[in-house]
């Protein structure tokens, strides 16, 4: 297969796919769904992202990013609100992760929603939050003190194959109006990529480019409920992930 081809073709499906999802949430450091976690973005890679959020009776609100990582356990990003009277104001995000115990139990540390526009995004988001990894599922446990709405968040998450793919089931909550209020949420990331041994073939042709670019792109989805009297907001999201 030749490779300039192949690259080509994730570079348009990339750009194809920008254009016509939508995005996610604000700042979004690598986590469950509306929760940062001690997850990172591998050493060496890019992640492109886009995601959308719908609520009934509103416009939907569609985002666009990307988040990277040059140093083992530190990744940065940027998000963009790509619609609306706020679109264009650039959100940033950094954290750490670091061992506490190898394999098992992880911590970090992380500030999001870093904007120069106060009005538009609101206060920065700093946190820290420790990940345990009890092999039947994780757990993640975090506190954010940002001004006007601290909060404490938690979250579980369990990894299975699904078609010869990797599932993962997720579901976490976070407090908000400075702790008077929760926003619970319930989803799921599958990796499109499958899941092959050493010995099975490998497609050629067409079908082969095709397999090349599925293997870079996650599919996320979760529904988010608040304790509010506001309605339930559903979140779609594609990521594309190139590896250098």
């Amino acid at each position: 297969m030749n490779r300039t081809a192949v690259h080509l073709c994730q570079v348009v499906s990339v750009a194809f796919c920008l254009l016509v999802s939508g995005s996610l949430l604000r700042a979004s450091p690598s986590g469950l769904n509306n929760i940062p976690t001690t997850d990172v973005v591998p050493k060496d890679a890019l992640v492109l992202q886009t995601w959308l959020n719908l609520a009934n009776s509103t416009r939907p609100q569609q985002y666009i990013g990307f988040k990277t990582s040059l140093l083992e356990g530190l990744e940065f990003g940027i998000d963009w609100k790509a619609n609306g009277k706020t679109h264009g104001h650039a959100e940033l995000q950094v954290k750490y992760a670091f061992n506490i115990v190898s394999d098992v139990w992880k911590g970090v540390v992380g500030v999001a929603n870093v904007s120069g526009s106060r009005q538009h995004n609101g206060y920065f988001f700093p946190y820290v939050a420790t990940s345990v990894d009890l092999k039947f599922a994780r757990f993640h446990l975090g506190y954010a003190p940002q001004p006007h709405n601290e909060a404490f968040f938690a979250g579980i998450d369990k990894t299975i194959t699904f078609l010869d793919r990797n599932l993962q089931l997720k579901a976490d909550a976070i407090q908000f109006n400075d702790k008077k209020d929760v926003l619970f949420s319930a989803g799921f990331l599958y990796e499109l990529g499958r899941k092959r041994g050493p010995d099975d073939p490998k497609p050629k042709g067409l079908l082969g480019i095709l397999d090349k670019i599925a293997s870079n792109m996650i599919l996320e989805a979760w529904i988010s409920l608040p304790t509010t009297s506001d309605r339930e907001v559903y979140t779609l999201k594609l990521n594309y992930v190139i590896k250098f």
